[in-house]
Parts: C-alpha cells; sequence; structure tokens
C-alpha cells in the first residue's frame, strides 16, 4: 500500500486541511479500530463520541462538525471521500494470469481472447464468445452462445445459461445463476443475426446468488452502469434502466418495466408487468402493485407517496388508543358490549 502525506491525500480526494500536512497514512480503518499511520472518517452523529479516544492519525468529517481532534479533512459527504480514500490505500484486484486451466472444459466453437483467464473447472459451452481481459474463475458454467464482453469479472461458482449478451467490465459474484434454456439459442453461423435471451450492459456489477431469468419473446434487460446487491431476483423480460441501485432480496417480477437511476431498498417487491419511472425511489419492505411516475417516493404496503404511507403508519399506531377511547364512550352512555358475556 502506498503511504502519502496528508497534504497530498487532501489535495488527491478535495477536503480542507486542518492540521499538519506532513502526518503520513498509509492505510484506512473504522472509527474505534484505526492506529497510528491510518485515516478514518465518521458521517454520522451516532460515532462522533467515538472521535476524542480514536487512535487514527487524521479523520474525515462533515464540514460543519466541531471537535479538537487534528488533523482532520473536511468534506462535503465524508462516506464518499472516504470510499476515494479507499481506492488509493486498499490493493488493487490482481488478474490471473491469460489462459486456460487443464482442467477447463471448452468446446471447440468456443472463442476465447487470448488476453482472457479461464479458472480450474469451467465449463464454456458451444458458440461462446469471451472478451479481452474477461476473467472466470474456477467452478464457472458458460452456456451456449453467450457473448462476454471485454474486461469483465466472473466470479467462481458462476452460471450464465445460454445466449447472454454482457457488455464490458461487468462484475457477477458468486452463486449467481443467469438462467437461459437451451432450446430458446438462435446462433446458425457467424454471420447470421445473433438473437440474446438476456442482455447486461455495461459497468453493471451483480452480487452474489442473484437470479435472473431470460426472455422469450423479448430479452430480459439490465442496463448501464446499474448495480445490483445480493439475493435480487429478476423475472422474465423486466427491463432495468441505467445507473439503478437494486438492494438486498428485491424480486422484481416477469415484464416490469424500471427506468433510469432508480433506488430499490431492500426486500422491494413489484408485482409482474408494472412500470417505475425514471429517478423514483421506493422504500425498504415496499409491495409495488400499480405504476409509479417519474421522480416519486414511495413505501409501504402496498405502496403510497412516501409522506402519505408515513401518515397512515402513525395512525394505525393510534389506533389501541383510539379503541379505548371509543370504549369508554360507550360505557358513558351505556351502549352494550360487543363482546359476549
Amino acid at each position: 500500500m502506498p503511504t502519502l502525506r496528508l497534504g497530498e491525500l487532501a489535495e488527491r480526494i478535495a477536503c480542507k486541511l486542518v492540521g499538519d500536512p506532513n502526518v503520513l497514512i498509509s492505510g484506512v480503518n473504522t472509527i474505534d479500530a484505526a492506529g497510528p499511520g491510518e485515516l478514518s472518517f465518521v458521517h454520522n452523529e451516532k460515532y462522533i463520541s467515538a472521535i476524542p479516544n480514536s487512535r487514527a492519525s487524521a479523520i474525515v468529517v462533515p464540514m460543519d462538525l466541531e471537535t479538537e481532534f487534528r488533523p482532520l479533512l473536511r468534506s462535503a459527504d465524508p462516506y464518499v471521500t472516504f470510499g476515494e480514500a479507499m481506492r488509493i490505500f486498499l490493493p488493487k484486484r490482481q488478474r490471473p494470469e491469460p489462459g486456460s486451466h487443464p482442467t477447463a472444459m471448452i468446446h471447440p466453437t468456443a472463442r476465447i481472447d487470448p488476453t482472457a483467464s479461464i479458472g480450474p473447472f469451467c465449463c464454456i459451452e458451444e458458440g461462446v464468445h469471451i472478451g479481452p481481459e474477461v476473467t472466470v474463475m474456477a467452478g464457472c458454467q458458460i452456456g451456449q452462445g453467450t457473448f462476454i464482453g471485454a474486461g469483465s469479472w466472473i466470479y467462481p461458482n458462476v452460471v450464465i445459461g445460454a445466449a447472454v449478451r454482457t457488455g464490458q467490465d461487468v462484475i457477477v459474484h458468486s452463486g449467481t445463476v443467469l438462467i437461459s434454456p437451451v432450446c430458446e439459442v438462435i446462433a446458425e453461423n457467424e454471420n447470421a443475426g445473433r438473437k440474446f435471451l438476456t442482455e447486461i450492459g455495461k459497468d453493471v456489477e451483480i452480487g452474489a446468488s442473484v437470479t435472473v431469468e431470460p426472455g422469450r419473446n423479448h430479452p430480459t434487460r439490465i442496463g448501464p452502469g446499474t448495480k445490483l446487491d445480493n439475493l435480487v431476483r429478476i423475472g422474465a423480460e423486466a427491463r432495468i434502466g441505467d445507473d439503478c441501485i437494486i438492494v438486498a432480496q428485491v424480486s422484481i417480477g416477469a415484464g416490469v418495466t424500471i427506468g433510469n437511476n432508480v433506488t430499490l431498498a431492500g426486500q422491494v417487491c413489484i408485482e409482474p408487468h408494472r412500470r417505475v419511472g425514471d429517478e423514483v425511489m421506493v422504500g425498504a419492505k415496499s409491495l409495488i402493485s400499480d405504476e409509479v411516475e417519474d421522480r416519486a417516493v414511495v413505501s409501504g404496503i402496498p405502496a403510497l407517496r412516501h409522506d402519505q404511507d408515513l401518515r397512515l403508519k402513525a395512525h394505525l399506531r393510534r389506533l389501541p388508543k383510539l379503541f379505548q377511547r371509543v370504549e369508554a364512550l360507550e360505557r358513558s352512555l351505556q351502549y352494550p358490549s360487543d363482546e359476549p358475556s
């Protein structure tokens, strides 16, 4: 890992330095675990009390935070800034040496770029095309007619079915299954049009144990720049736009259309054939059972405008006291009780 003077680091991550610019930083750590030579950060009021006892050599803090600790790096968004520092200090992921492991099973018609790396016990089926600098790690299966774009990284034990196309620099984590039935593959020859049943755009990252079902009449699509957390399920012919964030355990029904720059929090469920507009935010554990317009913020079961959902939940919390008041009123008016005698 590199060692940088704090003044140089402040310039690289665009922070305001308060204190000694010559302090040496060689790593990053959490506020309670950081020691000499390490940078930490505080972005939440919950952790402010840990600052005086921290052994970190410097801390990234919000612009308006008052503290006697020195030196500091002040940032408009400490969380993002600390992520930039992590990219500087943490070791870079090293690609394996190019070539195919002797235990890999590769069909004679598969085309694998000489700069790609195929790990142990992989199965590469008929007509697969693997682009430059692709890494396919141990135990992966790639089905007939699939195309893996340049620079992509497929972690161990991923199953990519037939007729899947990925763009450049796609990352797929372990245990994920992109299913495509072999009977649907259309790849008659190199000059014929190729039908892909699942299309994944460039710079997409797919977490662990994700399931993506193939389209039939139309491909299932994940737009460029979209990030999927672990344990997400995407139904057949769903279309997900660009630069979306989909958090763990989300279920997206068949035929759903999701716009660009959408955020789905954990355990959201979208019923089949619904449309979610651009720049929508959906709260955790929500159920989308109807169309959602552009730039809406929704939550709840079924999902409502977020302010309406909060108001409804506030009313629900008041129901026990309301029942008590109604019962007291009935007794005062000598209404007969509904309870059996």
